[in-house]
């Protein structure tokens, strides 16, 4: 046989027996694992208590038509929330929870990088699960390539577990196992939630990574979570159970053991070598962190004594927890997804709709929506990234054949510079790295009601990958939101309007009309143009 053909040959050989691997895999159902009640006599359940009798009186004094018995009613059913729009605040949010918790911690991110941030996320994880801790890790697998050995290792703890959603069944060649493959793994869960004790939870856009918490020097991500207590937890508990539980699940022994059969039947003697590697691991990390310069910045942050002392501000109202099915792509199509909470929330809009999305590409349909929502007397606004802000080109060149229809139409722009510093504000996620990009989702209404979590307003979002965030009704916290995207505009974003028929971008801080995408060169511009000549919108 020639040698091309023997090449080939063997390449064919290869994806056959990758195909018939990613198709074949078996698994007995995992365990059914669920919220555990609510931890009542902690130091974190006294302080929330404290906070939901606040929180009760407060409310009743505010609607005085209200009888006693309906405002222990309120007491019930209302959520507190405090917006974390720091990355170090949000960071140090994280921390604490975890460190305040004495029974369980569900963590459930589309992405955990294993960089900086991971791993002292990763220590304060352990410790908890050192001391009693249910610790119960949801990660979607796209992300954790490389990772079996980490992720089998903190598993062997006896109060750790590690589930992967969505996963490859061939572990060492994934990306042609997801060409062949490509119509179930293109299915991602994008959900991001983190709760202790089901007593408090964060939820937003926040994946585990050095960008996200203002960590990196060289990119860094405007973003946006929720801290929240009271009764909007108890439902975010019931979304993680729901995807830890789902057909959709495997566990990282299942996933190991498949790929190498030798590998998930550990003796108790390997066992116990691993956990002693585990401990070592753990002491050398705690002693580099004595002298690392992010540590040192979490520690100058003061969101960890107001939490102690009790000063943060919580913002109290109804709340809805929203999100997709696990197996959203084989639903009945009767079945409700994310899409349909979204589309009957952003319908009741009376007078303003704000959309704050990294990923903008609306579709015509949604244009046309947002076009019809102006003729109305409605304001609609939205925020999202530049070509020079954004990481996704794809998604901007998806974008950028909506803009000028949407602005003929009314709807106002705004779009994040790649290099937004604040020379106002020294207290800002958007600081001190060479490029920023947006990567906050949030949609608010009638300045009253707003949206927080991982939907983005694109075709990802809408119909591929399963989301999930939480509406709350509160006017205070609306109008701060707005209120600070207001002060902000001026010199974090260019205002796209039209001009003679043509697109310009203002830049109120320097008073300057620019008349081509800001920020960016011959190339970016070219490669965006290109990637929007593609038929690839459905899967941006």
């Amino acid at each position: 046989m020639p040698k091309n053909n023997s090449v080939i040959f063997v390449c064919c050989v290869l994806c056959l027996t990758l195909i018939g691997c990613a198709n074949r895999a078996e698994f007995k159902p995992l365990s059914q694992q669920y919220k555990l009640a609510p931890v009542t006599d902690s130091p974190l359940a006294q302080y929330i208590q404290s906070q939901l009798q606040q929180s009760s009186l407060q409310y009743s004094s505010f609607q005085h038509s209200q009888t006693s018995s309906q405002s222990n009613d309120a007491k019930l059913t209302l959520t507190g929330v405090k917006p974390l729009t720091d990355g170090i605040d949000a960071f140090i949010a994280r921390l604490a929870m975890i460190e305040g918790a004495t029974e369980s911690i569900d963590l459930q991110y589309y992405i955990y990088r294993n960089d900086e941030t991971g791993k002292i996320l990763s220590l304060f994880l352990y410790k908890a699960a050192q001391r009693g801790v249910r610790v119960r890790v949801l990660l979607d697998d796209l992300t954790t390539a490389n990772g079996d050995d980490g992720l089998l290792a903190i598993a062997t703890h006896p109060n750790i577990s590690v589930r992967l959603f969505n996963p490859s069944y061939e572990r060492q060649y994934r990306g042609v196992a997801f060409l062949w493959n490509f119509s179930r793994l293109n299915h991602r869960m994008h959900n991001k939630s983190l709760t202790i004790d089901n007593l408090v939870t964060v939820v937003g856009g926040r994946n585990i990574g050095a960008e996200y918490f203002s960590a990196d020097e060289n990119v860094d991500f405007g973003d946006f979570d929720l801290l929240a207590i009271g009764d909007a937890v108890d439902k975010v508990s019931t979304q993680f159970d729901t995807y830890w539980n789902s057909a959709q699940v495997n566990s990282i022994e299942q996933l190991v053991k498949a790929a190498e059969p030798h590998q998930g039947n550990s003796t108790k003697l390997e066992q116990d070598k691993v956990l002693a590697k585990l401990d070592a691991r753990a002491s050398m990390l705690e002693k580099s962190l004595m002298t690392d310069e992010y540590v040192t910045r979490l520690e100058k942050n003061t969101l960890l004594e107001r939490l102690q002392n009790q000063a943060l501000q919580w913002y109290w109202g109804e709340a809805q927890v929203v999100y997709d099915p696990p197996n959203k792509l084989e639903r009945n199509p009767n079945d409700s997804i994310l899409l349909d909470d979204l589309s009957y929330f952003l319908e009741q809009a009376q007078y303003q709709l704000l959309i704050v999305s990294p990923y903008f590409v609306p579709g015509d349909v949604a244009t046309n929506a947002l076009i019809n929502e102006v003729k109305r007397g409605k304001e609609v606004t939205i925020v999202t990234n530049s070509l020079a802000a954004t990481d996704v080109l794809a998604v901007h060149a998806g974008y950028q054949q909506y803009r000028q229809k949407l602005i003929e139409g009314g709807v106002k722009i705004y779009e994040v510079k790649g290099n937004a510093k604040s020379q106002k504000s020294k207290k800002t996620s958007w600081k001190g790295s060479s490029r920023t990009s947006l990567h906050a989702k949030t949609f608010i209404i009638d300045q009253q009601t707003l949206f927080v979590g991982s939907f983005n307003f694109d075709p990802r979002s809408a119909l591929i990958n399963t989301e999930m965030g939480l509406i709350i009704d509160n006017e205070m916290l609306a109008k701060e939101i707005l209120a600070g995207l207001a002060l902000s505009a001026n010199d974090k974003a260019y205002e796209v309007v039209l001009k003679n028929g043509e697109l310009v971008w203002l830049d109120h801080q320097h008073n300057k009309i620019i008349y081509a995408e800001p920020g960016t060169g011959f190339w970016r511009k070219f490669l965006a143009d290109f990637l929007a000549l593609l038929p690839i919108e459905s899967q941006l």
